[in-house]
């Protein structure tokens, strides 16, 4: 007798606009996956883009959809829509999946209450010194608040919010809480999660479901990135208010609160400015250590001041700009 196959039939789902640079090593890892090809799909949701993101894509005989609206979230509505798994993973053009994510992640769907789970996106060896400075403050609790899924850690653990870089779940609940909200520039995984959460179902942080995410390479992309989030987290926070959480604010009315401290000492009490502004610098200095230590890399610790300002001040404009001028349509942001 034939053995009946008992891995249920997966989706992976991967929004993609101009992701040239990534999208071969990714198809490739998942192409490699340790899991019956049969029960497999791949969906390619491309945003139009103008290199050969599609044409790569295309040439390793995965499904390529396109969306129109160009923006991630509308792009996994369509790749869900034209799904057919009974489980539904979503992961991101630049990222490079364990071959071991599916396998290892069937273990815990035997519980009904769980709805999805999610590792550690790690930073990739191959990425520079700027991207692996990136993960290691990304890594660093005081600035991923609430967050798990860039610590690495040993036990499973119930988490309020899986991101889409690495998040895997029952076609079934999904079925109940799709499509996301496509009118949010990002965040939807936010609001996606809460959602399931509010249903009584489970999210699992899983340390053998995990994925490498390569980091932004620059100042100016992390620049855009954190901007973007920053806008999507206070256009969550409308439908949300719990979504906004006081880090969040803290950090999103930085730019004219340190202005303010900045003027008001500076004329009242000027030793007190030199004061902060060195305890400010030992704070950076102590991070550039702690990255030095863990990284053993020079050019690394250097670059971690100023990824931290860097993300202060891009979250603080995002923030500041959504609340004075809220984004009236996201189409192909």
């Amino acid at each position: 007798m034939t053995k009946e196959r008992s891995e249920p039939f997966a989706s992976i789902v991967i929004p993609t606009k101009n992701e040239s640079r990534f999208i071969a090593t990714c198809l490739d890892s998942l192409q490699s996956l340790d899991y019956p090809k049969d029960r497999l799909e791949i969906i390619i949701v491309d945003g139009f883009s103008t290199d050969n993101t599609r044409e790569i894509a295309e040439r390793r005989r995965v499904r390529v959809a396109l969306n129109p609206k160009q923006t991630e979230p509308a792009g996994r509505n369509l790749g869900f829509a034209i799904s057919k798994g009974d489980l539904v993973a979503f992961t991101d053009a630049d990222c490079i999946i364990d071959r071991n994510w599916l396998k290892n992640s069937l273990k815990y769907f035997a519980d009904e209450r769980v709805a999805g789970l999610g590792g550690i996106n790690l930073t990739p060896e191959t990425d520079g010194a700027f991207g692996k400075a990136v993960g290691f403050v990304f890594s660093q609790p005081i600035f991923s608040p609430g967050t798990y899924y860039a610590r690495i850690l040993k036990e499973v653990k119930k988490v309020p919010h899986l991101p889409w870089c690495n998040a895997i779940y029952r076609r079934a609940i999904l079925e109940k809480v799709m499509p996301i909200d496509d009118s949010l520039l990002f965040c939807a995984d936010v609001d996606l999660n809460r959602r399931i959460n509010a249903m009584g179902y489970d999210l699992l942080y899983t340390p053998d479901a995990f994925v490498w995410h390569h980091r932004r390479s620059s100042p100016k992309s992390l620049w855009t990135q954190m901007h973007k989030f920053a806008i999507a987290r206070v256009q969550v926070s409308r439908k949300h208010h719990d979504m906004l959480h006081p880090a969040h604010v803290m950090v999103g009315l930085a730019i004219p609160l340190l202005a303010v401290i900045g003027i008001g000492l500076s004329l009242l009490a000027p030793k007190l400015l030199l004061l902060s502004t060195g305890a400010a610098l030992l704070g950076l200095l102590f991070f550039s250590a702690l990255a030095f230590l863990e990284e053993r890399s020079i050019r690394v610790a250097l670059f971690v001041p100023a990824i931290i300002l860097t993300i202060l001040l891009a979250w603080s404009s995002g923030f500041l700009r959504e609340l004075v001028f809220p984004l009236k349509d996201v189409t192909g942001r």
